[in-house]
This record gives structure tokens, sequence and C-alpha cells, in this order.
């Protein structure tokens, strides 16, 4: 067994072990009874779970639990008593060990530990995953921000999104676990909802623009620009939804709309024009692990989790969750949530398309609704026509919006009709669900799916709106110093790349123990990262000694594990924390405030600090390609 396998089983606060099908020990901690007790159980590795005969028959119940388990049963409990005194209880669940092999974890808990042995499994599983993540994220960022040939620029977004999705999938997991155990939190605070919807739909065009799907996202015009609620939650939610509704949708449309239908709650629904979902299906896609087609020859990929999180995180925010579907005819997810109206953000969008009657031309009712919604929040009054009806001159229209694919051979014919329609003071804007740059359509004019309100109005306006896929870039920070504790290695190094990148002197050191001396010595700095889990000194311990020197340098946690430890970095002293992995616009976001010569410190709770500096687990963060 690897150091990885063998490193968690000892990290479990319970006698625990590995075995494989016959029983064989694998690994086991050291935690077990010492085997002069009578009547024990004695993992030792390389030979058997072994017990004296008892009256519940030693090992032989163990053994059989591990026989009949698969990875895809739950886990099985078995009672043991030995001797008249103690009675064990031993939980054995399969693990698939790949190449066709399964091992077995037996753990011994009782019912006062159960819950907690889980929870720091849980944690430990999220910092030992999210370590390695982090270093590819980080450097795949590096790469990002720099000029590539188009070959090696596709090849450095394939990591970087495949990433990503590695690290959904973690993050789901161990979500599951955390709702299981009672251990997930939600936060409380403003979330803009257009930022959260084209959050949400533009790391998906490459999937969309590859199957010539029309992805669309709006909300209500009338809709309040912000609600109270948990960013992080309500992103991982549209995400399963959504990303479901994409994957299993081969042509057509998948619109996602948000709305407020006036009775305290705010609803949002995800359209897509898919193979529908029969009824039985329809009973099970809520389960975890489960996909409608869950054969060996299923068409997609994907462990089931999205939905089966979703439905659970809808719950627990008093929420419900509906699907409408019939086969061959698409299906509809409608999810229903109260939440409060608050403040709208101070850098509310303007209205730039005021006045201006601009013609629709979608393929459904909700396409049409849904670019109608984008450009009626712009300030435009939207005019929902037929393709027929914008080839001749519509009365106080003199533009025209409509949806095309640019490697239809006819697309070209369609766009100079409609060009001649609206004349030479005019305008023609085609949405198009595939990429231009390969199609036949190549001229101005041209936007690809899905739409962000900003390239929308740049579009019509005429004004330049970037390419997508040019290097990533984040504003320049106006100098400063920052110091950086990571004992990892690699990390350390792109992190202080990242962090010179925007313009920033970055001094770095290998623990806690070095931090506190740097932060208390004669260079300043106007900000500290600190890693929380580092060797000898922790993060932790080591702004407890620099906050007890008197010094007031704010502190900034660096963290691969759960929510959950908020706050103990904030009982640490610490000013606020980031979530692993972390990317660039997020790392600014964080330092800005501290960094920026006319910043101040926000009044407000740590609570409040912490949530109005950096983004919380799960955050929408801002889209990199343009």
């Amino acid at each position: 067994m690897g150091y990885a396998a063998r490193s968690l089983v000892e990290a479990i606060p319970v006698p625990a072990a590995i075995l494989d099908l016959d029983g064989r020990v694998l690994v086991a901690n050291g935690r077990w009874t010492a085997p002069d007790r009578d009547g024990g159980l004695y993992p030792a590795e390389g030979g058997f779970l072994s017990a004296s005969p008892g009256p519940c028959g030693g090992h032989r119940g163990v053994l059989e639990a591990v026989w009949r388990l698969t990875p895809t049963t739950p886990p099985a409990r078995v009672r043991c008593r030995c001797d008249e005194a103690v009675e064990r209880v031993l939980q054995v669940a399969a693990l698939d060990a790949g190449d066709g092999e399964r091992q077995c974890l037996v753990t011994e808990i009782t019912e006062e530990t159960g819950t907690d042995t889980r929870a720091e499994f849980l944690a430990l599983l999220s910092h030992e995953a999210r370590t390695p993540v982090t270093t590819v994220v980080a450097a795949v960022e590096l790469l990002r921000a720099q000029s590539l040939e188009q070959g090696v620029r596709e090849i450095v977004d394939n990591v970087y999104f495949s990433t990503r999705a590695l690290e959904t999938l973690t993050d789901n997991l161990l979500d599951l676990g955390r709702l299981e155990t009672g251990r997930l939190r939600l936060a409380h605070e403003p979330v803009t909802i257009r930022t959260l919807l084209e959050g949400v739909v533009e790391p998906l065009q490459r999937e969309s623009r590859s199957k010539g799907i029309l992805l669309l996202t709006a909300p209500a015009p009338d809709l309040p620009p912000a609600v109270q609620g948990d960013a992080g939650r309500l992103r991982q939610v549209l995400d399963a939804v959504v990303g479901n509704a994409v994957k299993f949708t081969t042509a057509g449309e998948v619109v996602v709309l948000a709305e407020a239908p006036g009775d305290g709650t705010w609803v949002m629904t995800v359209s897509d024009t898919g193979p529908g979902i029969d009824e039985p299906q329809r009973a099970r896609i809520f389960q975890p692990f489960t996909q409608a087609d869950s054969s060996s020859a299923r068409r997609h990929e994907g462990a089931g989790l999205g939905l089966a999180l979703a439905s659970r995180l809808i719950a627990r925010m008093d929420g419900t969750i509906e699907v409408e579907s019939t086969p061959g005819a698409g299906t509809l997810f409608r999810i229903r949530l109260p939440l409060q109206v608050a403040p709208a953000p101070p850098d509310d969008e303007p209205r730039p398309l005021a006045r201006r009657r601009i013609a629709v031309v979608a393929p459904t009712r909700r396409s049409t609704q849904a670019l109608a919604w984008l450009l009626a929040g712009a300030g435009a009054e939207p005019v929902p026509a037929a393709f027929a009806e914008v080839i001749r001159p519509m009365a106080d229209v003199d533009t025209v919006l409509w949806c095309d694919d640019a490697h239809d051979t006819e697309a070209a014919q369609r766009a100079d009709t409609v060009g001649r329609a609206v004349g030479p003071d005019g305008q023609g804007l085609m949405i198009s669900t595939t990429d231009p740059r390969t199609g036949v359509v190549r001229r101005p004019g041209v936007l690809t799916a899905p739409l962000v309100l900003n390239r929308l109005v740049a579009a019509l306006n005429q004004e330049r709106t970037g390419v997508r896929g040019a290097p990533v870039t984040v504003p320049p920070l106006s100098g400063g110093r920052v110091l950086l504790a990571e004992d990892n290695e690699v990390n350390r190094t792109v992190f202080r790349r990242m962090i010179e990148l925007m313009g920033v002197t970055c001094d770095t050191v290998v623990d806690g123990a070095a931090a506190a001396r740097a932060a208390l010595g004669d260079t300043g700095y106007d900000v500290v990262l600190m890693d929380v889990q580092m060797p000898r000194t922790d993060g932790l311990e080591a702004t407890r000694l620099i906050r007890a020197a008197g010094c007031r340098t704010p502190i900034l946690a660096l963290t691969a594990t759960a929510p959950a430890d908020r706050d103990r970095c904030l009982a640490a002293g610490m000013n606020g924390r980031l979530s692993k992995p972390i990317t660039l616009p997020e790392l600014r976001a964080a330092l800005a405030p501290y960094l920026h010569p006319a910043a101040t410190a926000p009044p407000g709770d740590p609570d409040d600090r912490l949530s109005s500096r950096i983004p919380t687990d799960g955050d929408p963060s801002p889209v990199m390609t343009r």
C-alpha cells in the first residue's frame, strides 16, 4: 500500500485497517487492542484479521461482511462481543482500488465518536486532495497569463478545465460527507445575481460551442440585483444542474432564467432540449452515485454526484427542486429558494442601451425571453420577431439580434439579408452557437454564446469586446510588500510569481517559526499570507506569536481544509482566509484592500470583515476567458 493510504488510515483516531477480500490486513493503524487480550481483534500488516473464538464467532462476521461488500453497497456494521464486558462495533466499507481490485476499510467506532471521526477524516482528505490541485491550478494560472501560441494555449486551457473539474468532484464528495455529519455551514452574504448566473455559464462555453448549443442566461429585469445567501453553495447548485443540462443536450439550447414570482421566493429554471427523463429515471436522479443511464455502455461520464449534492444543498437552504420532463422533449428543472433582498451593490451596471428598440429572433420562447431580459436589463426595448419579419424593414427598429450557426453554409447569406434590411445606418448582430473563428461567417457583428451582458452591450455599441482565449490578465496593484509562509516548495514558487506578476514584492519563508521572526523583524510588510498546516510551528501558532508580540500586520490564511476552520483562523488573530486552489483574480481581490494606498480596513465584526475581503469556499471566481 502507498504512503497516502497509510497516512489516511493512521490519521483516523480509532482502530482502522484496510483489508483485501480474503481478510488479509494491508494497512493498520496503531490503535487496535494489544494482542495479549483474549478475544481481541489483532490486525497485523501482512496477516489476517484474527480473533479468539468468542460469543460472536470472532473475526468470522467481519470476513463475511468483507466477502459480501462491493463499492456500490453501503458500509456494513458488525457487532462483536468477544468477551462479556466489551461490545465492539466495526464498520466495513468497500473501496475500489482500480484494475478490478477491491479493498475494504474496517473501522472500530462508537456512537459517540463516529461523527467526529468522519469529520476529521473528511478534513484530512480535503487537505490531501486540495494540495496537489492547488499546485496545478496556480501553475496553469501563470501560464494562462502569458502570450502563448494558439496550440499551446489550447493545451494549457484543457489542463486548467480538467483540474477545475477534479476540484469540483473532490468538493462534491467532501460536501456530501459534511451534509451527512451536519458539519456544512451556510454563509449569509450579498450575492449579485447576474454575476452568479454569468459565472456559471461562461466556463461551459467550450462544451456548448463544440455541440452547437445555444447557451443563454438572464435574470428578469425587475429582479433585485442582489439577494442574501451563500454564493458558493448557490454556485454549486447551478454548476450541477446547468452542467448536467449541457452534458446531456446534443443539439438545440440550454436556457437559465431567474425571477421572483412575488411570493417571497426566488425561482431559477434550467431548461434544455435534451433527450428528456422518463418517470423511473426521475425517481433516481437525486440519489448519489446514480445516472439516468448507469449501464457500462452509457454515453456520458460522471460520478453521479452533482444532482444529489444540489438537491441536498437546496433542502439545506429550505428550498425545493422540481423536474418536468417528457422523453424526447427536453427537461426543465425548477429551483425555488426563500432568499431575502440584499442592498444593491455600489457598482450596479448602468443602462447604456436606453431607448433603443432591438428586434430579437431566437429559436424558442425561452431563448427569446432570455435575450429580451438581457436587453431590457441594459435599458433597451426588445421586440420579439420572426426571421421573416426582420428581413423587411421594421418600424422604429434599426438593430436586429438573431441566433445562427457560423458554420452553416447559408449563415453568410442570412447575415447579408439582415444587413440589407437594416440599411447602412442599422446594425445586425449574430449570436453564433459555434466558434466563428473556424466557421464560414467571419465578419464583425458576430458574438458567440454564452452571452454576458457587458460583451453584448459592447458589441451593440460597436466597441471592442476583446478575444476569448487571450492572455488572462488582472490589473496590477500599486506596489507593496507581502510575506508568504508556505512549506510546499512548488506552491511557494508559483504563489510568489503570481504575487510578483501583480507588481508586488514578495518574501517567502518555509514554516511558521520563520514567518513569526520575519513579521516581527525590521522589514515592514503590508500583509502576510500564512499557510495553516506547516511542520513544527503551524500557521495558527505563528499568528498567535505575532499577535502576542503586539504586531497588527494583516494576516490572511492559506488553507486547503474545509470552511469550518474559519473560526479557528479568526480566533488565532487572522483577518481572513483564502481557500486553495487560488486563482489570480481571487488572490488580487484578497490583497487589494491592504496594498492600495487609499484602502482602509472596513468596519464590522470579524465575520463581516472575512466575507467582505475574500471569497468564501466555492465563491464564483471572475471568468477569465474573453
